[in-house]
């Protein structure tokens, strides 16, 4: 059985054309040289090869779900709009049914939390208008919307026409505050942006305002753009009080662990919240040791590559930084909580500044250290994740991604160099599209997830390789192993042609 190191590069696509492209611009010597002289093919990450509709680019979430996976996976924005279709979100939902008793009974307020994202797998305008019209059907009083700005998944300047479509109310709720997700979903642990977001809907700190569309304006002339917009009230404001119910209905886990945690956690101390009793209620499930209701289930994958391992008595390294944590031990593992055997997460840090592409390189050269000591360690399987491409590729700077990817680059060539010596044969490969557009032919701005493919790479000259889609990226590295595929990936094409 052969030692194998994985790296994923998140959010690294592949495309001909080098204007805007930072992984063409970037001059990855490694990369290219492992590229030109091992075993490739390009593999697609995103429509309906992994399960999703026409036009809609995978994310790193659900990228990783299907890696683990060897199959295709339902994402959560599919999962949501089959329960409201078949009324399974409102009518035979006993939880939502209990939220609106209780604000009918009780006269307090709801107050929504809405990502306004342009990608489908973030959250759905369609949610947020189905949730809306059924309160009022219901005859709930006193709802409130708070919207959280993109700029990453999104245009930089997508809410300014969202409010110039929807200047004070959506479907007659009316707008209570704006933030940027740079407060609002931290992702890094950095709980001083969090409390932020936590003064603005409880302490109602904020910039008054009686135009979301001026104001928006403002910033934006100021170089503020979407991701970073700082915490606003409008004249409808009211903060969120004992007794109320704040839904956050948005498909991420991660990007709201932070917030929530702040909100309902009893035994929270990282900054001064208030005592007041909130009821909190999610779309999915965010974690289970926090005290909210979740309406929906996500598809739970089990015998995924990592959890398949362990049953087989293999011992494992995952390596990657906090901010894609959740990637390797959760999602990557069929977004599930679960202890594998022989399994050790080595999680790194992610640095803690205003602006995370002023240190592009992020953890990547301590990632490298992490992975050869791994594999000095002789682990049976060690995956690592590179977030640089996908983190530093959604800030839309075009010189940060490209030092982003030299970094990887210069980590790529020691790995490689550590791994003959150690006899493990690598496999690279990316989880979804991102940093290879980051200017487009008109010269805009692309923040966004992209249609692109990624590559998979096995640095065995005995190989050979044909394209496909991620699904069969657990299956092909088992296959590679020599080990018997589990019942539930003998489905998926390998992309090992023999």
């Amino acid at each position: 059985m052969k030692k194998i190191l994985t790296i994923i590069l998140d959010g690294f696509g592949m495309k001909e054309d080098v204007y805007g492209n930072a992984v063409k611009n970037a001059g990855m010597t490694n990369f290219i040289n492992v590229w030109q002289n091992y075993p490739h093919s390009l593999l697609s990450c995103s429509e309906k090869k992994v399960g999703l509709p026409n036009g809609v680019a995978i994310d790193s979430e659900l990228a990783h779900k299907t890696i683990g996976a060897g199959r295709i996976v339902k994402s959560k924005y599919e999962t949501t709009q089959e329960a409201i279709s078949r009324g399974e979100l409102f009518n035979n939902n006993n939880k939502y049914l209990k939220m609106v008793e209780y604000l009918k009974e009780s006269k307090k307020s709801i107050h929504i939390v809405y990502f306004m994202s342009e990608s489908v797998l973030n959250s759905n305008l369609n949610d947020l208008k189905c949730i809306i019209n059924n309160l009022a059907r219901q005859g709930v009083k006193n709802v409130y919307l708070h919207i959280i700005t993109d700029g990453e998944d999104s245009s930089k300047f997508y809410s300014l026409s969202f409010f110039k479509k929807h200047p004070v109310d959506f479907n007659g709720v009316p707008f209570a505050s704006v933030c940027g997700k740079y407060y609002a979903m931290d992702k890094t642990r950095d709980y001083t942006k969090t409390q932020v977001y936590y003064d603005l809907l409880i302490n109602s700190k904020g910039v008054k305002t009686p135009s979301l569309e001026k104001i928006v304006e403002i910033c934006y002339n100021k170089k503020i753009t979407d991701t970073y917009l700082p915490p606003i009230k409008t004249e409808s404001f009211k903060p969120i009080e004992d007794g109320d119910v704040a839904f956050f209905i948005n498909y991420g886990r991660d990007s709201q662990l932070q917030i929530l945690n702040s909100l309902v956690n009893k035994s929270f101390d990282v900054f001064p919240t208030r005592d007041i009793n909130i009821r909190a209620y999610s779309l999915f499930e965010i974690r289970k040791k926090l005290n909210i209701d979740y309406l929906l289930k996500e598809e739970k994958v089990k015998n995924t590559l990592s959890e398949y391992l362990g049953i087989l008595g293999l011992s494992q390294a995952r390596i990657t930084e906090e901010i894609k944590e959740e990637s390797l031990d959760y999602y990557l593992d069929g977004a599930r909580e679960i202890e594998i055997e022989n399994c050790e997460n080595y999680i790194l840090k992610t640095n803690k500044i205003e602006y995370i592409e002023k240190k592009p390189e992020m953890k990547a050269l301590n990632i490298a250290r992490l992975v050869i000591k791994c594999m000095e360690n002789d682990y049976d399987f060690i995956v690592a994740n590179f977030a640089n491409p996908d983190v530093i590729g959604h800030t839309g700077n075009f010189q940060a991604t490209i030092n982003a990817l030299q970094a990887i680059d210069v980590c790529l060539g020691k790995i490689i160099e550590v791994a003959k010596d150690n006899f493990y044969k690598i496999i690279i490969m990316g989880s979804h599209a991102n940093c290879e557009t980051i200017i487009d032919r008109d010269n805009k701005i692309i923040t966004k997830n992209t249609l692109s493919k990624v590559p998979f790479i096995i640095m065995d000259k005995k190989v050979k390789l044909k394209g496909g889609d991620i699904t069969s990226a657990a299956p092909t590295i088992l296959s590679y192993m020599d080990i018997n595929l589990p019942q539930e990936m003998k489905n998926t094409e390998i992309l090992i042609d023999e």
